[in-house]
């Protein structure tokens, strides 16, 4: 996996993630502390202040493809750093706006990422190697999960120690570092006479964004094996997103454990998605149908036996076990969908995924709650692994068999 470290605009690229997502979890663990501190209503608000946004990947997705996704990179992280770093002057010198501030801030980072995720997708085929490709995708999944931990495990620390002013400038300036990461990477580039496109490969120049967005979307549609994947990778995400609300009264009714076990089942979860990450680049070495079909049954098998497990014991082992299978199939799956799919399109496909997901998760948090009292929290578990397993035999049937574009001519020796 650290083979990819040989490249350095990938380098320079995930350490710019590093830094910008400890920044983030910071101060997202600022935020809902405090908004709950002054009422637990206000994490609705926040809740919808992130995720809404996040719908308008669809049309981040068509920017994408019509602009430079390097340069959406870079404004997308000087446009965060600045609104949070006048957040925190406005917390320091204006306490009593917190809630508006926050609220922006928060809003800020979702229109962001909505943006940045899918340039991410399309500019990562461009970094590496088509034989490193699933290596790093596992590396940026294990960064972005590593940053959840120790973000979480610090914010709360940090809050005391330094306060909310200093959380917020520290956050802004993990994103201009992430900004700078992504400047180092257009300068490699002109270096090298490399350019995003070729002019042939450009935009029509009369054609208007939502002309394009459509004919983008209507190419997108075309193809068929991404057509039969996406609802089954959006119907994962809503039941996963279900048992995950869920898990707490798993913990509490069914395995008879406390907050302690409750926590502990969710770490595990958490070190088998790490560990499956970091060993994706091991995984790829079979074929990505292969990989797929056999860590996405041991996914699903995984939730069955979850299911059926009175034991805390057997229920963390079996967590681990699908966290693990879960890093795997994410970084097979991103990296064959990124072969696969044409770049022309690519940032409309992945900012579709990230807006159906967008929508699927948090109905699927609000709905698992009501539904507790109709609909035991087993079938959800049953549910999930009935789609965990259909998306695997949707991939083994449709996915292209041979990724078209080997090696991607254009990644230079030092790229």
């Amino acid at each position: 996996m650290f083979r990819v470290f040989r490249w350095p605009a990938f380098t320079s690229v995930w350490l710019g993630q590093v830094l910008s997502q400890l920044g983030t979890q910071l101060l997202f663990i600022m935020a809902y502390w405090e908004l709950q501190l002054r009422s637990p209503y206000l994490l609705s608000a926040a809740g919808l202040a992130l995720t809404l946004p996040n719908l308008l990947s669809a049309v981040g997705g068509s920017l994408v493809d019509r602009r430079d996704a390097r340069y959406v990179m870079l404004w997308t992280d000087l446009v965060r750093a600045s609104v949070s770093l006048f957040g925190a002057l406005v917390y320091a010198l204006w306490p009593h706006a917190f809630v508006a501030v926050t609220l922006v801030i928060l809003a800020t980072h979702g229109l962001g990422g909505s943006l940045f995720g899918p340039a991410e997708s399309v500019i990562l085929p461009r970094l590496v190697p088509d034989e490193d490709l699933t290596a790093a995708n596992g590396l940026v999944m294990t960064t972005s999960q590593l940053a959840v931990s120790v973000g979480a495990a610090v914010g709360g620390a940090s809050l005391a120690a330094i306060g909310i002013p200093w959380i917020a400038a520290i956050d802004g300036l993990s994103f201009l570092a992430s900004a700078a990461a992504v400047a180092n990477v257009i300068r490699l580039w002109r270096r090298e006479g490399r350019r995003w496109r070729d002019q042939a490969a450009a935009p029509r120049p009369k054609a208007s964004v939502v002309s394009q967005m459509m004919e983008g979307w209507r190419a997108v549609a075309r193809i068929r094996w991404y057509v039969a994947v996406l609802p089954l990778i959006v119907l994962l995400n809503f039941f996963f997103a279900g048992v995950d609300v869920l898990l707490s009264v798993w913990t509490h009714r069914v395995l008879h454990g406390g907050a302690l076990q409750f926590g502990a089942i969710n770490a595990a979860l958490s070190l088998g998605q790490l560990l499956g990450s970091l060993c994706a680049g091991l995984a790829a070495r079979m074929s990505a149908r292969t990989g797929l079909l056999t860590f996405g049954a041991l996914a699903s098998l995984a939730i069955l036996s979850f299911s059926f497990s009175r034991s805390v014991w057997l229920s963390l082992g079996m967590n681990f076990v699908l966290g693990a299978s879960l890093g795997i199939i994410n970084a097979i799956g991103f990296a064959l969908m990124q072969r696969a799919i044409p770049e022309e399109v690519r940032g409309r496909a992945f900012g579709l995924i990230y807006s159906f997901a967008g929508i699927a998760m948090p109905l699927a948090s609000a709905l698992a709650g009501v539904s507790l009292r109709a609909v035991p929290v087993v079938a959800w578990m049953w549910l999930c692994s009935a789609s965990c397993a259909a998306l695997i035999v949707g991939w083994w049937r449709v996915a292209p068999k041979g990724a078209p574009g080997g090696p991607a001519s254009d990644v230079a020796q030092n790229a």
